[in-house]
């Protein structure tokens, strides 16, 4: 075949082809003609610039050209823009002889112009980071480049840019964005898994390119420009214990709305959003290799971030000492209900499958069927007022750390609020639970168990979502066929068998180091109901079996699957991992799985029972001969007493307690009251209502349907980590320590501290067990985010909103923007606003000016030209050691931060507010008189 584009196209688009893609299932048949190509090209004569697009979501190719004067682009569905192929687009505009390429690129993620500058942003090299069913590939950003394309003045009085704004220019390619985003094509991911939501039509809370993609909608080509998650997306192909193949995916999208740094975006905004906000999801789906067997998939979402109520801190020493937790004494819950109102909407269930799925469930005649699904949505109740969300707070809840307990105390009361306004019985809920003390106190195992406790109650009524993949018949079918159906794309539509409920959102000060380990804890018991729900068999009921699984799939997978091409932390964690097992590999090589007998006494074991040693692992289990099994629990001899009210069973119940229900003594030895505290339903009040696990309201059904559905909750962590199949949980440990790490770098510029606990389900053996940060290496990261916080957080700060097109008038104020945003779109769940909205004189001067308040955040509103100074009064503070590294480690250092910041940031957030000599107490003020044993600690 002649070449008609004159050699351009010799030059292959490169892609890391580190994640095989197995493409012989027709479920994973990929869903893309061919591979996106992006070509910028030069002219010789002209030196006009021109992309040359061929999309993998379309069959033909555009040419889009950048007008020289003001950097607009031109295109139009005319034939000089339309063409067949890239090489027939190439030849029309004169091959070699007349162009040459400037890059050539795999997507294309922004365009902008600014000033005589325009900018292209290529992704010259991507890393498949997950198959999605239907063959719908997720990438991950591996490489990028940045181009510059001058421009000429598009009227007289255009002015080239100043030296501190070309300054500016040139930090805009400091951006980080290899192996931090992802995207995919072909379907919409910024919804959770499976979203029937059009490719032009994503959730604008999580697309971090859309100010650079604006070029291009505005010229009617919406999907050319993918739209970018940031944050992780990880997936395993695993084998369970039958040889089964599934796929074990973490999709964790941060939010847009409130970017920054850790000291700079914490709390609420304007736009009623917290820092560092992650939504996050594990989807499980099975690999059937024909269409005779159904695939099966199931997911589960759940949020973190920080504290949703105004707050900030106040740095002393330069940043590098004390930092105070500040709270406006007028207005720290003014966009809370909002928040959580969004969170509602956002999740709440499709009404027409719940509404099939309860006919079904029902088996209700048709007559009945069709009367109930037409008098659904002539209902006057707000659905999404009923789904429960709650939040798992896991601030320290002490006196010795009067900061963390003042906000959560303000937090609470803030939920109080929004519970009020929205009448008694919202399902709005917030369980205390001091990680920190609670590891202190009962070490990490207890601590988890008491973690799977509360979970226990709160997993089963959020659920999870699960159903199957179907092709789409070409023809129209029966009614009754596509109940409980929705559109996945072209060829294939999911059947629903239930639907996720409930909402869990985990949050500390940072939304960092206890939040990602309590989420996946959490996540653990996820997974093994998702296993079970799927038919996935990675639960062991005996130990010969567990053995012999573990041995059998460690035999197999000699390659664990995943990437070769990884990021820095990726490759960080992985070394670390290899390092630390070479010991324990060559101590082990060559040993096979054996089973030595354990000398106990006779009567320390039951009739007929006998230990051994389970050499693989070290671990001892028990067999009864009487009826031929095996187990790791270790029998009893004697009877248990009969159990009495006050003294929980065994089951996973609370441990007896030595005093009472209620009173415990914890191992430093102090005596506390260990109180439930929640914001539950019918507290028409809207006082915290507390209650022990005696008071805790039961799940719906029969205790042995509820071992049976979510069997490890009742489980304690060595229990669970002999029932689990060890590959599983090292794998979804790992994809939780990258998660970690990643997260905690784009917010701190360093890894997650206290992750070594990440590996308390892995056996000894295992090279997740001694991963992750430890106490001796916490100091060090301490150190680092310090030094970062002095030296780097401003810097990165302006380089976040330059990216996502924030004040761009006040960084480059000589320079015109042709593409402007309006008001950000909300997203479709946000869409009621409160009585009163936030510095009103604020934002009125934004608008004037033709800036979006609404964007930014709250110390970027203060800095903005123009603002009226406003009075300051005293707010509500105290000492902040929210993320372990709040000591002052650097005390000499008097270095300040660039500008003041930090000062506008907590002058806004006494904005408007009256003197507190005044006003009583509020709810952030700690009373003098409160007792230790008044505190909850769970």
């Amino acid at each position: 075949m002649e070449d008609k584009s004159g050699g351009l196209l010799k030059t292959p688009a490169k892609e890391a082809q580190d994640l095989t893609v197995s493409s012989k299932s027709p479920y994973f048949k990929s869903a893309a003609a061919r591979q996106t190509s992006v070509l910028l090209l030069r002219n010789k004569t002209t030196q006009q610039h021109v992309l040359v697009t061929s999309l993998a979501v379309r069959q033909d190719t555009q040419v889009i050209r950048i007008i020289s004067r003001g950097g607009k682009l031109h295109y139009d569905e005319s034939d000089s823009c339309n063409f067949d192929d890239e090489a027939a687009a190439i030849a029309h505009l004169g091959g070699t002889e007349q162009h040459e390429v400037i890059e050539r690129g795999c997507a294309l993620l922004g365009y902008a112009p600014i000033g005589l500058m325009a900018f292209v942003i290529l992704a010259t090299r991507v890393r498949p980071a997950a198959t999605l069913p239907g063959g719908h590939l997720v990438r991950l950003v591996a490489d990028s480049r940045w181009l510059q394309i001058p421009l000429q003045e598009a009227r007289e009085q255009d002015k080239g840019l100043s030296p501190d704004e070309l300054e500016r220019l040139e930090m805009m390619h400091k951006y980080v964005l290899s192996n931090a985003h992802f995207y995919c094509e072909t379907v919409d991911i910024s919804r959770p898994f499976p979203s029937s939501s059009p490719l032009d039509d994503p959730s604008w809370e999580f697309v971090w390119n859309r100010w650079l993609s604006a070029a291009l909608r505005a010229v009617g080509l919406p999907t050319h420009c993918p739209h970018l998650m940031q944050g992780v997306a990880e997936s395993r192909s695993l084998e369970d214990c039958s040889g089964q193949k599934y796929t074990l995916a973490l999709l964790a999208r941060r939010s847009c709305l409130h970017p920054g740094m850790r000291y700079i975006a914490r709390g609420l905004n304007g736009l009623a959003s917290p820092g560092n906000e992650i939504e996050c999801e594990q989807i499980v789906w099975t690999q059937p290799a024909s269409l005779e067997v159904p695939l099966k998939w199931s997911s589960y979402t759940w949020r973190r971030g920080t504290v949703p109520i105004w707050w900030g801190v106040e740095l002393k020493s330069g940043g590098v000492g004390e930092a105070t937790i500040v709270i406006p004494s007028a207005t720290p819950y003014r966009g809370t209900r909002r928040y959580f109102r969004r969170l509602q909407k956002r999740y709440t269930p499709d009404s027409r499958i719940k509404a099939d799925l309860a006919q079904e469930q029902a088996q209700q005649p048709e007559d009945s069927q069709q009367q109930s699904s037409e008098e659904s949505p002539r209902s006057s109740t707000d659905a999404s007022l009923q789904l429960p969300i709650t939040c798992i707070n896991l601030l320290r809840c002490n006196m010795q750390r009067q900061d963390e307990l003042m906000l959560s105390e303000a937090f609470h009361e803030g939920t109080r609020q929004v519970r009020k306004g929205l009448g008694p019985g919202t399902p709005l809920q917030i369980i205390n639970f001091d990680w920190h003390g609670m590891i202190r106190d009962l070490k990490e195992k207890e601590t988890v168990r008491c973690l799977w406790e509360h979970l226990r109650l709160l997993l089963p009524r959020s659920d999870l979502s699960a159903g199957t993949m179907e092709l789409t018949p070409a023809t129209a079918t029966a009614h009754a066929s596509q109940r409980c159906c929705t559109k996945w794309d072209d060829r294939w539509h999911m059947r629903w068998q239930s639907q996720q409920h409930g909402l869990e959102r985990y949050n500390c000060a940072d939304s960092l180091d206890r939040t990602n380990a309590a989420s996946y804890f959490g996540a653990v018991q996820v997974l093994a109901e998702q296993a079970r729900r799927l038919g996935i068999v990675i639960e062991a009921e005996n130990a010969l079996e567990n053995s012999a699984a573990r041995a059998a799939v460690s035999k197999k997978k000699k390659d664990p699957g995943y990437s070769l091409e990884i990021s820095s932390i990726h490759r960080r964690v992985k070394e670390m991992m290899k390092a630390r097992t070479a010991p324990e590999a060559e101590a082990s090589a060559g040993r096979g799985t054996s089973y030595q007998p354990v000398q106990e006494s006779a009567s320390a074991l039951p009739s007929g029972w006998e230990a051994r040693t389970d050499e693989s692992s070290g671990r001892t289990f028990y067999m009864d001969h009487n009826t031929k099994k095996t187990t790791w629990v270790r029998p009893e001899a004697k009877a248990e007493p009969p159990q009495t009210p006050s003294q929980p069973t065994s089951s996973g119940r609370p441990p007896q307690l030595p005093q009472s229900a209620s009173e415990q003594t914890l191992p430093s030895g102090r005596r506390v009251d260990i109180k439930l505290q929640t914001l539950g339903r019918g507290d028409a009040a809207g006082s915290d209502s507390e209650a022990s696990d005696t008071d805790a309201p039961s799940i719906s059904g029969s205790q042995h349907q509820q071992k049976a559905d979510w069997g490890l909750l009742g489980l304690g962590v060595d229990d669970v980590r002999v029932r689990l199949l060890p590959d599983v949980v090292a794998e979804q440990a790992e994809m939780f320590l990258i998660n970690g790490d990643m997260q905690s770098n784009l917010y701190t510029s360093s890894r997650a501290m206290h992750s070594a606990i990440l590996g308390l389900l892995q056996n000894e053996a295992s090279s997740m067990s001694k991963a992750g940060i430890g106490k001796l290496q916490n100091l060090s990261v301490t150190v680092q985010r310090r030094w970062n916080n002095v030296l780097a957080d401003s810097t990165r700060q302006l380089i976040i909103e330059m990216f996502l097109g924030l004040r761009l008038n006040q960084h480059f104020p000589s320079a015109r923007f042709p593409y402007t945003e309006p008001l950000p779109q909300q997203d479709e769940s946000d869409t009621e606003e409160e009585a009163s909205s936030p510095m009103p004189k604020q934002q009125a001067i934004l608008k004037q000016q033709g800036v979006s308040p609404q964007l930014v955040s709250q110390q970027v509103l203060m800095q903005h030209p123009g603002q009226e100074p406003e009075p300051e009064v005293a707010a509500s503070s105290g000492r902040a050691d929210a993320a372990e590294d709040d000591d002052a480690l650097m005390d000499g250092v008097s270095r300040q931060l660039p500008g003041k910041r930090i000062d506008d940031y907590l002058s806004m957030l006494s904005t408007e507010s009256t003197s507190s000599n005044n006003q009583p107490d509020g709810p952030g003020q700690l009373n003098s008189d409160m007792q230790l044993e008044e505190i909850s600690l769970i």
